[in-house]
């Protein structure tokens, strides 16, 4: 496996940008939960692509997440906690050397960015080499319809599916 990309997300919205990104990248990706990325599983990648979503201009904490599963709303869906949190996958991630990539899901605005910055400096630290800058893809502030991924913006899927093949093609081109 070339490429594994690995998310943290609680309403399917980041897992659904992950599952484009790997799409996008085509054969030898594949998008993994924070819990399915373990360090076997990383051992033949040659790139690792991480996302979350923003949380208090950051990654995700355990309160945060707590909060977000204490605010279930009737007629939403509820917030799914069940695999770790990006923040603790990074404080185990093996060492590198590899190259990776990070992105974030997040709102429009001057609070809705961070996520990206701290898996960076994770990542970073670990001995990866991040070839190109983070990106992002937009939600909505509220969910639009009790399906995951309701608060992607429309266009938010295919941007990250474009980004996926621009990544295969950075990595090939690297090789």
């Amino acid at each position: 496996m070339d490429t594994v990309v690995i998310f943290e997300s609680m309403w399917g919205n980041t897992a659904a940008i992950a599952h484009a990104i790997a799409r996008g990248f085509g054969a030898g990706a594949a998008a993994l939960t924070t819990d399915q990325a373990t360090p076997s599983r990383l051992e033949r990648a040659r790139l690792v692509v991480a996302g979350s979503p923003v949380h208090a201009l950051g990654l995700p904490t355990e309160v945060s997440r707590a909060s977000a599963a204490a605010k279930n709303q009737p007629g939403s869906i509820p917030a799914d906690t069940t695999h770790p949190a990006m923040r603790e996958w990074l404080a185990a991630v093996p060492t590198g050397p590899r190259l990776y990539a990070a992105f974030e899901t997040r709102i429009v605005g001057p609070l809705g960015h961070g996520a990206a910055t701290a898996i960076s400096r994770a990542l970073t630290g670990a001995g990866y080499e991040q070839p190109g800058p983070p990106t992002y893809f937009t939600v909505a502030m509220r969910q639009r319809t009790q399906e995951p991924a309701a608060m992607l913006l429309p266009g938010q899927e295919q941007h990250a599916f474009e980004w996926g093949i621009r990544l295969r093609l950075l990595l090939n081109n690297l090789v």
